[in-house]
């Protein structure tokens, strides 16, 4: 009996674990009310699926989690092609605060209190809803923000003076392990990573982040302890 609940709990995850990869990182990132629907019902399958003590085949559990993986797709596919039936299962932006002031009908529609609206202000940076021009509550959950002119922060166009061009800092080592791909996307081999360590051991590096621009790479070892040495 119990190892037949491991078999099927290995099983009942694998499967899941493929149907979300099927589904993408939407279903992960942005959770619409049919993500939730379909991901609750998944999620059900797969529990009883583990502890099945064998009244049901298990094609029973593969057909039930196949449905609900072609009932997600089928919406997917139906949200891009009609703009109706993409409002009618994800709903539509709601706008919160209009030119500075509270929507306060649009605030009950959301379902949300004042309270709860302060609060998704501060998670964005946002403590003073005087600083807040618009909010948006996105379908998602999310609430995006648009501040104020003079409450945002300056760009360097504004100021009148130039920028560094813009780079994505890549990870060399994370918690002691060497990531072989960003060295090969930085154009880096390991030896340079090494003699960039100035002779510390690999495994006692917590952190070893590559900045393009300036050519650095700055690291943070375990015992708190932080360097920055500049490639030649």
């Amino acid at each position: 009996m119990v190892y037949k609940i491991i078999i099927n709990s290995l099983v009942a995850f694998v499967s899941l674990f493929l149907i979300a990869k099927l589904l993408g990182k939407k279903q992960i990132a942005e959770l619409t009310f049919c993500d939730y629907v379909v991901g609750i019902s998944l999620g059900s399958i797969s529990a009883e699926w583990a502890i099945d003590d064998g009244d049901k085949p298990w094609y029973v559990y593969c057909i039930a989690i196949l449905i609900f993986f072609a009932l997600s797709m089928i919406i997917d596919f139906a949200e891009r092609k009609n703009p109706l039936l993409k409002k009618l299962f994800k709903g539509s932006p709601i706008v919160l605060i209009s030119d500075g002031e509270i929507d306060y009908v649009n605030l009950k529609k959301s379902k949300l209190d004042v309270n709860a609206l302060l609060g998704m202000c501060r998670t964005a940076g946002y403590f003073d809803l005087n600083d807040v021009a618009y909010a948006v509550f996105e379908t998602s959950g999310e609430l995006s923000i648009l501040p104020r002119s003079d409450a945002r922060p300056a760009t360097t166009s504004e100021l009148g003076v130039s920028a560094k061009k813009a780079t994505l800092i890549l990870p060399f080592i994370i918690d002691g392990i060497i990531f072989k791909d960003a060295l090969k996307r930085a154009g880096k081999s390991e030896n340079w990573l090494i003699e960039n360590l100035k002779g510390e051991d690999v495994k006692r590096v917590l952190l070893a982040c590559y900045d393009p621009a300036e050519d650095r790479l700055s690291v943070k070892m375990k015992n708190s302890e932080k360097f920055a040495s500049i490639a030649k």
